[in-house]
């Protein structure tokens, strides 16, 4: 079995298809990130697992000075190269666990759909020390959600999935949570009061060939033999042909919680 630490490397495997078929995050949440955290071109931020840049570019445009944290290679220099017109961002290819940084120098430190892949002993007490007094952790994730219709591609995808990935449990098939369920992560609150939590809904429309490509760059898919993997990427794809008509409408729920570190408290060294 392949552990989670070993998953979050797979996703350098392919740099162009993350760019290209992950999708964007809405401006909406970024302008709610702004106003919660104060974020302006003095600002000083910290970002851990920026992939390509998708949630950079954004915050990038306001002049504030970004530290990006990337763990992959090729997304680091991809990341670089959609950011190269941003003097105001410096990409460091490396993990969050292992790079020094200075510590209460951080006014945000901020992560989309990558703060689940710290490890848990660093996730708060790590970036508690970085930041500033009274600074802002922002956790950005992304969620699929029902579309309270019957779900009728989820439930016809199942038995591919269940091929791949044999489940433990065939009692309680996976449901896919509405948007309403969606809830805010959890936060230490040793360190960090949670400040804000919103969600964003998002509906996006996929020919199977993108839909295929979305899913191939999800971790358990780029985990799975080659041989395997572009089996399981065609019966995906053959579905939505065969069965929707080429085209698939997919609802996404983004969430934006945001946590203050509180005064006075001291996060562990590392």
């Amino acid at each position: 079995m392949i552990s989670s630490m070993d998953l979050r490397a797979t996703f350098d495997e392919n740099a162009e298809r993350y760019e290209q078929f992950r999708p964007r995050y809405p401006t909406q949440l970024f302008d709610k990130l702004v106003a919660d955290a104060g974020i302006n071109s003095n600002s000083s931020l910290l970002e851990i697992g920026p992939g390509t840049g998708q949630a950079t570019k954004p915050l990038a445009k306001l002049g504030s000075a970004i530290t990006a944290i990337e763990l992959g290679a090729s997304l680091a220099q991809k990341a670089r190269q959609e950011l190269r017109q941003y003097d105001n961002v410096r990409i460091i290819t490396g993990s969050f666990e292992d790079i020094n940084l200075p510590a209460s120098n951080y006014d945000l430190i901020y992560s989309a759909t990558a703060f689940h892949w710290v490890k848990n002993e660093y996730q708060f007490t790590k970036t508690a020390r970085l930041l500033k007094p009274h600074g802002y952790l922002a956790i950005i994730h992304t969620t699929h959600v029902s579309d309270e219709n019957g779900d009728r591609f989820h439930r016809a995808s199942q038995s591919i999935y269940d091929t791949y990935w044999p489940p433990k449990d065939t009692s309680s098939p996976p449901v896919l949570p509405a948007v309403h369920e969606v809830k805010a992560p959890y936060v230490d609150t040793a360190l960090f009061g949670l400040q804000s939590f919103m969600v964003f809904p998002q509906i996006k429309t996929y020919t199977a060939h993108d839909y295929a490509g979305l899913v191939s760059t999800y971790s358990p898919t780029l985990a799975l033999p080659p041989s395997k993997r572009k089996n399981f990427l065609a019966a995906i794809e053959k579905l939505i042909n065969e069965q929707f008509n080429g085209k698939l409408e997919k609802r996404f729920a983004f969430s934006l919680a945001v946590a203050r570190k509180i005064q006075n408290k001291t996060a562990n060294p590392f």
